[in-house]
């Protein structure tokens, strides 16, 4: 019997809309493709996330990808607030979960700088839930075993009385592999028929 179910936040809970905030800031053509791979599609954006590094230090990792644009790169960290927009059913469906007796949980790869930028907005799902695991407290992300341990033994959880909700594939099989329950969403239609089907 499933008694808690875990959410991943991005493109989860909360749309991670890096390329419409690339675009507002001006960066288009071939200067997106060098900040976008300098930056998102860049490893160290993983390793960032780990809170292993400060803001600086990261600015100077990505920059060194394309030293040209370290202006640009800088001013992404600098609107932070506009990396990820809530989606309308975030807050309902956790409600909708609480009301039912479930305990809720997010287990997702965050970067202190973008948690700070958008826990009163973006993120204010995170006051309905009962807690969960953000990587850069924890200097460890997924898909590492070690996180989907953690998040297990800091709530108490039996993996096989929780369900885990993740758009990324790597991040799926892995909590799979661990012993949870676990759904790769890919739109809320369809993860929240899913999870309605795990949950009767």
């Amino acid at each position: 019997m499933i008694n808690t179910v875990i959410f991943d936040i991005g493109n989860v809970l909360v749309h991670f809309r890096w390329r419409e905030l690339y675009a507002d800031l001006g960066f288009t053509g071939e200067k997106f493709e060098r900040i976008a791979d300098a930056t998102v599609r860049n490893p160290w954006w993983e390793e960032f996330d780990k809170g292993l590094m400060t803001t600086e230090e990261i600015i100077d990792r990505f920059a060194e990808s394309a030293p040209e644009y370290r202006g640009e790169i800088a001013e992404i960290f600098e609107n932070m607030g506009d990396l990820v927009r809530l989606y309308d059913y975030a807050i309902p469906w956790i409600q909708e979960l609480k009301t039912k007796g479930y305990q809720v949980l997010v287990l997702s790869n965050w970067s202190r700088p973008a948690y700070e930028a958008n826990l009163e907005t973006n993120l204010k799902f995170l006051k309905y839930t009962d807690g969960g695991i953000m990587s850069f407290r924890e200097g460890v992300i997924k898909p590492d075993q070690r996180i989907y341990e953690l998040i297990c033994h800091r709530y108490s959880l039996d993996p096989k009385e929780a369900v885990f909700l993740d758009d990324n594939a790597a991040n799926y099989e892995a909590a799979k592999a661990f012993g949870l329950n676990a759904i790769h969403f890919k739109t809320y239609e369809q993860a929240r028929q899913k999870l309605d089907e795990m949950l009767s």
